[in-house]
């Protein structure tokens, strides 16, 4: 189902037009009403009239997290306190909040963007949807919340209950929908499995975000409730979840481009790469009035795909988002995200162990030696010979990385050695060629 047909149908050349004159209006804008942006501008000797479309999009400065944190609180917000209408908070990686602010457009634009989301997964009038999401600083819960209801469907706010508890709800409301992170759907299909609840359900289906997942993942959600499990995508200082999502083709997210402009950028260059080509997801937000960001860095990684989908939308898709630009290692000469090596450790659900992956350099040649750490207890509890799992773990990472790596099953308290807390991370990445 298509929530919006004139803008998520709309020819290319349309969407192009329609894009040049929103980042026209939005430069001269965050021009008129950002401090921070305007010293930007200034120091590259730019002005709004230099910009006149798309076409000048790369003469315009990136704005990144750190500029935002730099800047606040003076300067960062577009409109004043009496235009602000909500405060949500994201966690920066060094330990500080990013304040964002909402004024009554940006949250109408970010219901339409979840209420064409929640479409593309056949939910409307007729449907009962919980959303699991959180509903405190971080903005994922209001935002599903408003798009459920203004596609007509009945919401269940289900942020603090525990997967026994919704099941529950869901059972008795008939709920045909859920929305949450892929760890507590995945927590939700176990206990519907152990229990054996799978066909007392009503579900049809599923929208998961705001955690990382792989599509091994997705197969297992799919097979577990019998249901089809859609991915999308948002961050709090762009407007939350919505800013992009799967529709029944499961062939990408779908970025609501007419209120989204987006780039992919070489990592190291920081060149913009043609369509299908990975790297760093760039996004300016062309409507939006709180905090407007031009060309903002979102340290994601990402792929374009601009051909028409055979849904019927016409605007462009991003591949699943679960890598960062901030957890990339050079292996022989090949880039590998972290996350896919931790992620593919931790899918061994029959070995139940932590990791240490280490990275060196031999004679000039990377090698990669994964220890497994089980104690006596665990050992004896292994459902396969210790030969058979090192060879399991060995494919697991090798088919990630590239190269075959060395696997060691110890016994000793290797994991102290690289970690404060080792039981924080079942899987920890130590890159030793930079020690």
């Amino acid at each position: 189902m298509i929530w919006n047909k004139a803008k998520e149908c709309m020819s290319r050349d349309e969407l192009a037009e329609l894009q040049g004159k929103r980042l026209v209006k939005l430069v001269k804008y965050m021009y008129q009403n950002a401090q921070y942006y305007r010293k930007k501008m200034q120091n590259l000797g730019l002005e709004p009239g230099d910009i006149r479309g798309i076409e000048d999009l790369d003469k315009l400065p990136f704005t990144t997290q750190e500029d935002l944190i730099d800047a606040y609180p003076l300067g960062v917000f577009a409109m004043s306190d009496r235009n602000i209408v909500r405060y949500h908070a994201s966690t920066h990686r060094a330990g500080m909040e990013t304040m964002v602010g909402y004024t009554q457009s940006d949250i109408d634009i970010w219901s339409e963007c979840m209420a064409r989301s929640i479409s593309m997964a056949d939910f409307g009038k007729k449907d009962v949807i919980s959303v699991a999401y959180n509903y405190g600083l971080c903005a994922d819960g209001l935002g599903a919340h408003y798009g459920a209801e203004k596609v007509g469907a009945a919401v269940i706010p289900a942020s603090d209950c525990k997967p026994a508890t919704l099941i529950a709800l869901m059972r008795r409301v008939f709920a045909t929908g859920i929305i949450s992170t892929p760890s507590y759907l995945m927590r939700v299909a176990q206990e519907v499995e152990e229990k054996g609840l799978k066909n007392s359900l009503q579900l049809k289906a599923a929208i998961c975000g705001g955690g990382q997942w792989t599509e091994n993942a997705r197969k297992k959600l799919q097979d577990k409730l019998g249901i089809k499990v859609y991915d999308i995508f948002g961050l709090n200082e762009l407007t939350g979840p919505g800013m992009a999502c799967e529709c029944e083709c499961q062939k990408g997210m779908h970025i609501q481009e007419d209120f989204f402009l987006t780039e992919i950028l070489e990592l190291n260059t920081l060149i913009v790469l043609p369509g299908g080509r990975r790297g760093e997801l760039i996004c300016t937000t062309l409507q939006k009035e709180g905090i407007p960001l031009i060309r903002y860095r979102t340290m994601r990684i990402a792929k374009i795909n601009y051909e028409k989908c055979e849904c019927g939308r016409t605007m462009a898709r991003i591949d699943r988002i679960f890598e960062s630009a901030d957890d990339i290692v050079l292996i022989r000469g090949s880039s590998v995200f972290v996350l896919q090596i931790e992620m593919a450790l931790s899918e061994l659900q029959n070995i139940d162990a932590f990791y240490v992956v280490c990275i060196r350099r031999e004679h000039n040649l990377d090698v990669v030696d994964i220890y497994i750490e089980i104690d006596r207890r665990k050992r004896e509890m292994l459902s396969e010979s210790e030969e058979a799992v090192k060879h399991q773990v060995a494919n697991a990472v090798g088919s990630v990385i590239g190269i075959m790596p060395r696997v060691h099953c110890t016994a000793c308290d290797i994991i102290q050695s690289f970690a404060e807390n080792p039981m924080d991370k079942k899987v920890i990445v130590v890159d030793e060629r930079t020690h």
